[in-house]
């Protein structure tokens, strides 16, 4: 008997070859930068560079723009009057920190002004087969993050679809607002990867799907697949993308 994972994951595999073969509707170019997340993560940001990635979000009205939790509250500032929401990673990218460091790093980042809360889960849990406490984790924050939106990067490409699957519902009952295929560390989200999260997810939760650098025309077949948001470091590479830092500016300071 076809069990219900079995199904799923069918229905998703036909799913990315439908959409890898440009036989689902997406949406057109002109709705594609509203659909972006633009990870702005590097170990030593610069001031000026950061100024910059804030400016080109918000002037792109781009979905979001991820960066590291510290410079958080200075970026609040300058997107104050922004449409681009404001996102911060918790134990990125690994997921290894216990559950109570989680929370203390997503109240912070919460605090100093993140609107979206991505939260890394480790892969360990899954293939130890933990989901009790995999359930726990996911339902402790969400407690904790009463007022920001929350996310759980799922490393689609180290896990099976039964375990993308488990994961996805273990989500839905956190009432998590959105999942996510990875981190990036591990590559991109592949076609499968996002429709086995569409497929998984309810309708009301929202799927992103991380973009491998210099393949921008992988975005709209992503969005296709069933992602409804699209992560990458490199927005510039997107057609329509208006690359503010080549502008002349008076530089300024956060």
């Amino acid at each position: 008997m076809t069990t219900d994972l079995e199904l799923l994951s069918k229905k998703a595999r036909r799913q990315a070859a439908m959409a890898e073969a440009g036989l689902l509707p997406h949406p057109g170019q002109e709705e594609l930068l509203q659909r972006i997340e633009y990870v702005f993560i590097t170990p030593a940001p610069e001031e000026a560079a950061l100024l910059n990635a804030c400016r080109a979000a918000s002037a792109n009205m781009l979905a979001s723009l991820c960066i590291p939790s510290p410079w958080i509250g200075k970026a609040s500032q300058v997107l104050l009057e922004s449409k681009t929401a404001l996102s911060s990673v918790v134990a990125f990218p690994f997921g290894f920190s216990p559950v109570e460091a989680k929370k203390i790093e997503a109240f912070a980042a919460a605090a100093a002004g993140a609107q979206e809360i991505q939260v890394s889960l480790s892969p360990h849990t899954l293939k130890i087969h933990d989901r009790n406490g995999l359930r726990r984790e996911m339902e402790e924050l969400r407690s904790a993050l009463v007022k920001s939106e929350l996310t759980f990067i799922i490393e689609t490409s180290l896990l099976s679809d039964e375990e993308i699957i488990t994961i996805v519902r273990a989500a839905e009952l956190a009432r998590a607002e959105r999942v996510k295929g990875g981190s990036g560390f591990w590559g991109a989200t592949s076609l499968h990867g996002a429709a086995i999260l569409r497929c998984a997810a309810p309708d009301w939760m929202g799927v992103t799907a991380v973009l491998e650098a210099g393949n921008a025309k992988n975005a709209l077949p992503l969005l296709a697949a069933g992602a409804d948001r699209i992560a990458t470091s490199a927005p510039q590479d997107l057609p329509g993308f208006e690359d503010i830092s080549r502008q002349e500016e008076t530089p300024q300071s956060l």
